[in-house]
């Protein structure tokens, strides 16, 4: 007999349900600042100079309008906050889908956990 874990077995019911096609996507217009499924990233201003690896990151919707959380409950709306965008990485929307799935599977142990803090 061979045993699952609880992981094990939501990842095989996700790939079950993500048996769809995606529309394609338009092209990446850095020109006109769409970048359509990507993670997007620019330099800090002075800090990134003394450590490269630091920096502002956003996401970008299917439709390439960027998403950006910048300070204390602020969200830019197609406005990255520290000027235009420097570096782009386009995500693979399979995996992004069935990622996305899982955690809409683990939402509600989420909502009971910060409930009670």
């Amino acid at each position: 007999m061979e045993l699952n874990t609880s992981y094990d077995i939501e990842l095989s019911q996700i790939g079950e349900r993500t048996q769809h096609e995606l529309w394609p996507l338009d092209q990446i217009d850095p020109t006109n600042a769409k970048f359509p499924c990507c993670l997007v990233w620019n330099p800090f201003p002075v800090v990134s100079w003394l450590a490269p690896f630091f920096g502002h990151v956003g996401i970008c919707r299917e439709d390439g309008v960027v998403i950006d959380f910048s300070g204390s409950h602020e969200v830019h709306v197609d406005n990255f906050a520290f000027g235009s965008v420097a570096r782009y990485l386009q995500l693979d929307r399979e995996q992004v889908v069935s990622q996305i799935q899982y955690l809409i599977l683990l939402l509600p142990s989420f909502c009971t956990y910060y409930f009670h803090l």
